[in-house]
């Protein structure tokens, strides 16, 4: 009797399947005829914008057609549903099923957290990939979203056809290649979820919630570990002190009395100009280093657990990714970095799998021996460590000679 239930449920899913596919083929043919129509009347009367209507009638009629998908696809999946919580079930009562996955460190006395969050936050993990997210925004929000995509692709794209193929930006080709794109980004973004991505999504959605929520109020920090990829919670008092304690040990941080963003934003721009003005630097390389006063930030430092070591220390990291001088930073290297790269590649190792490549060629010529001796060792506070004055004078000690 429950096989024939079964069967006859599969039945049913297989007919709204091809339902669904026959809609499909049958919408694909009647666009695709009336689009041939339109045109062949747009050549004969050439005030009508063939390309413009059909923009218009197909992002109408991908949002109607996606109503009616998401109508069937929701009592597709309510049947979908029954038959996996039935295998669920049978599958449980036959057998104990081990979930084996890397696990949250708690690093409190008492967490306020239950069991579920806590395998949440165990199981997605710093690298979780989340599931579509569209559900969970408003008509308005997707739209901003998919003009803001082909704001952007379009610019790389219209740059890279004026640089390389002197293609004017008023061509017919990139007007009907933003059309399409345009086109084609809508369709993306609306088009319809099960009903079972959209039930996980609201679901993972109300749990991160209530995870965000516990954390704020027992005011807990929230971070990825140092080596490990894995999340570590741990009291904001004791963030602090161990902050506090790194401050007054390396006595290379001072608290400001002021916000001296503008001032050094002033003093790059200043320079800058001053340099282009001598034809130290070329036009295009002043543009390539001018900060945006709109996404220029000062310059913060937060920390990161390293719970692989006693105590969990902290390690320091100073964020100054948005700060003025950043794009005088990136030119610089772009130029010195192939230089050092040349010159330093023998006593440099890149990653692991550059060191195995060491070893291997150590070992083929004949270095490694049964008395070889491998040394580990730790640089305590490199950041801090490191003269500034006496690093560029290697620097330009280097480039002299290089």
């Amino acid at each position: 009797m429950q096989e024939l239930k079964r069967r006859k449920l599969n039945d049913q899913l297989k007919n709204y399947e091809l339902k669904l596919q026959d809609y499909e083929d049958l919408y694909q043919t009647e666009i695709n005829i009336f689009e041939s129509k339109l045109i062949q009347t747009s050549l004969n009367h050439q005030h009508i914008q063939a390309d413009i209507f059909m923009t218009l009638l197909k992002c109408y009629l991908s949002h109607y057609t996606n109503r009616l998908i998401r109508q069937i696809r929701y009592k597709e999946a309510c049947v979908h549903v029954k038959l996996v919580r039935r295998h669920h079930r049978h599958l449980l009562s036959k057998q104990q099923i081990v979930d084996v996955y890397p696990q949250i460190i708690v690093d409190v006395p008492k967490i306020s957290l239950n069991r579920i969050q806590l395998d949440y936050l165990s199981k997605s993990g710093p690298n979780y990939i989340r599931s579509n997210q569209s559900s969970l925004h408003s008509y308005k929000h997707q739209e901003k979203h998919v003009q803001e995509e082909h704001k952007n692709i379009m610019n790389v794209i219209t740059r890279y056809l004026i640089r390389e193929h002197h293609i004017p930006l008023t061509a017919t080709i990139i007007r009907e290649l933003s059309q399409h794109l345009e086109t084609s980004l809508h369709q993306q973004y609306t088009i319809p979820l099960s009903y079972l991505n959209i039930y996980r999504t609201r679901k993972e959605f109300k749990l991160m919630k209530s995870i965000q929520h516990r954390l704020k109020k027992g005011n807990y920090i929230l971070r990825e570990t140092d080596k490990s990829g894995i999340f570590h919670i741990g009291t904001s008092v004791d963030y602090e002190k161990k902050a506090e304690a790194y401050r007054q040990k390396t006595g290379a941080y001072i608290e400001l009395d002021s916000n001296p963003l503008w001032s050094v934003f002033d003093k790059v721009i200043l320079l800058l100009n001053d340099l282009r003005s001598k034809k130290y630097i070329l036009s295009w390389q002043l543009d390539k280093m001018m900060p945006k006063r709109e996404k220029i930030q000062l310059a913060y430092l937060y920390f990161i657990p390293k719970p692989h070591k006693a105590g969990t220390p902290l390690r320091p990291i100073v964020s100054s990714m948005s700060m003025p001088t950043t794009g005088i930073s990136k030119f610089l290297d772009k130029l010195i970095r192939p230089i050092f790269d040349k010159h330093a590649r023998s006593t440099t190792i890149i990653d692991g799998v550059d060191l195995i490549h060491r070893l291997e060629a150590y070992t083929t010529n004949g270095y490694l021996k049964p008395k070889t001796y491998f040394c580990t060792f730790d640089i305590t506070d490199l950041y801090t460590m490191l003269p500034q004055e006496e690093s560029l004078d290697i620097l330009i000690e280097f480039l002299v000679q290089h």
